[in-house]
């Protein structure tokens, strides 16, 4: 079994720590279906928000377009769906993610800027990814 195989299975373990430690590793893999789809089910995670706190936090530290795809994705679904509670402490999660990534845009010249990415996804192939980026761009300071 590979890495990537191994911390997929590793997303489904019942110990929310371990959880948070695959989606914090998965985040390196980003941007294959699978591993995706995993991503997003971390990002949502409703067992713990430890797995969300992690992994929202590993894939704005890569900070590139394949790890802010599963992300915007997960904004998207918990933006919308207000009216649920474990959602609504989510969305206060990947938010406070963003704000992660702002301050390594401001510390670190080599990043490319977590808006400047955002941006590229305004056209993604994926309706949730759209519009999870188009609401990230609307809710960040200074964006638009």
């Amino acid at each position: 079994m590979d890495r990537a195989e191994a911390l997929l299975h590793l997303a489904k373990s019942d110990d929310f720590s371990e959880r948070a430690r695959a989606g914090t590793e998965l985040s390196q893999f980003a941007g294959s279906d699978t591993v995706d789809q995993v991503l997003l089910a971390l990002l949502l995670d409703d067992g713990n928000t430890s797995p969300v706190q992690d992994t929202a936090e590993a894939l704005i530290k890569r900070g590139d377009r394949a790890a802010l795809r599963p992300f915007a994705a997960a904004w998207h679904r918990a933006d919308s769906s207000r009216d649920n509670t474990h959602l609504t402490e989510i969305a206060d999660y990947l938010y406070g993610a963003t704000s992660y990534g702002l301050w390594l845009d401001s510390t670190d010249p080599q990043r490319t800027g977590l808006q400047t990415v955002l941006a590229t996804l305004l056209d993604d192939q994926d309706e949730a990814v759209r519009k999870g980026a188009d609401s990230l761009l609307s809710a960040l300071p200074g964006a638009r």
